[in-house]
Parts: structure tokens; sequence; C-alpha cells
């Protein structure tokens, strides 16, 4: 019995993270390819889709080539616009990886006005002291202090150390319900780790 597209997908998304782990950026762009390969033969209603193409664009960012890396979110953001709507956590999701990308671009102007849509959008449908608020607001407020604006920065980073404060780190894949969600836990895990051009937004 041959392998089907559902495990094909799952394991070139597993050797892609393995790889990257490893910061072996090369073979993690060819496994995230590859499954992106896989999930384009899903349709554009299948999550995994929009999984495969932020995983790629991640890969594109630790590999400083961010223009390719803006392509495959600016996609996956209008595919989960015209699934789900522009409000659903979803888009919020390849709204904060998109001012992520533009903050480690050093397009700080670009990316404050994508922070703060996200932030607005998973307020509304996670809440606001959703343990998943924390780590997206400490990022906003990383490229709010870019900007020297200082007094919002300081209000966000008092929201998200409330929001630790409060609340225990939900576990990878908690964020809520669909992989693509979940797909914003496990990139801030990878960034958690070394070198340091992956620790944060800033590259």
């Amino acid at each position: 019995m041959g392998v089907s597209a559902r495990e094909l997908w799952e394991m070139y998304t597993k050797s892609g993270k393995s790889f990257l782990r490893l910061h072996n950026s090369g073979e993690a762009v060819r496994m995230f390819a590859a499954a992106l390969q896989v999930a384009e033969g899903f349709g554009p209603k299948d999550p995994r889709l929009g999984v495969s193409l932020n995983n790629l664009a991640h890969v594109y960012q630790v590999m400083r080539c961010y223009g390719d890396a803006e392509t495959l979110i600016r996609r996956a953001l209008e595919i989960a616009a015209q699934e789900h709507g522009p409000d659903h956590p979803d888009a919020a999701v390849c709204l904060a990886n998109l001012a992520g990308l533009y903050q480690a671009w050093q397009r700080y102007v670009e990316a404050e006005p994508l922070y703060r849509k996200a932030v607005e959008i998973l307020g509304k449908t996670l809440g606001e002291e959703h343990a998943s608020m924390a780590t997206l607001l400490e990022n906003y407020a990383s490229n709010l202090r870019k900007l020297a604006h200082d007094a919002e920065a300081a209000k966000a980073e008092e929201w998200a150390r409330a929001i630790r404060e409060r609340r225990a780190p939900p576990a990878p894949g908690a964020l809520a319900g669909s992989p693509l969600e979940q797909l914003a836990r496990e990139v801030q895990a990878i960034k958690a780790e070394p070198p340091a051009a992956v620790q944060n937004s800033e590259g």
C-alpha cells in the first residue's frame, strides 16, 4: 500500500521542523517546499496549505530571504481571509507573522499596524487575557521601541506581563483549534532556540 498524501505531508513537515532545529536551513527549505507541494493538492480550504506556506516563509525569514518570505505569508493571509474572514484568528496569525517579518527586515513602520491589527483580532476572538497574547504583545512592544513609541510599548509590555503572571504558558499547539494557529506556538518555540537570529521577531 502506498503512502497517502496526508502521511506524506506530515512526514515532510516533521522533517522540515527537525532540520530547522538543527539549523540546516537548506534541507528545511527542501522539506517544507515538498510539504507545500503536497498541500496544494488539498485545496485552499484545507488549513495544511496555510501551515505549509507559513512554515516555508519562516525558514526564508531565518535565511534573510525576506522577499520570498513576504510572498508566502501574504498568500497565506489572503487564503485565511477568504476562507474564514479577515477577523478570524488564522488571519491574525498571518498578520503577526508578516509583522514579525517586517520587523526582522527593519521595516518597523509597516510592521506596526499589522501587529496592532493582530492584537485587536486575537483580543476579540480569544480574549484579551488569553495566554497566547503575551508573546504577540512582547513582539509588538519590541517593534514600538524601534519606533521610539515608548509609552505605547510600556503599555503592551505591562499587558503581556500581567497575562504571564495570571496564566501558565499553554502547551505547544494550544493557541486555538486550527493547525495554522498551532503553528504560531511552534514557531515561537523554534524562535526560543539559538542562534540569536531566530530568538525574536527582530531576527
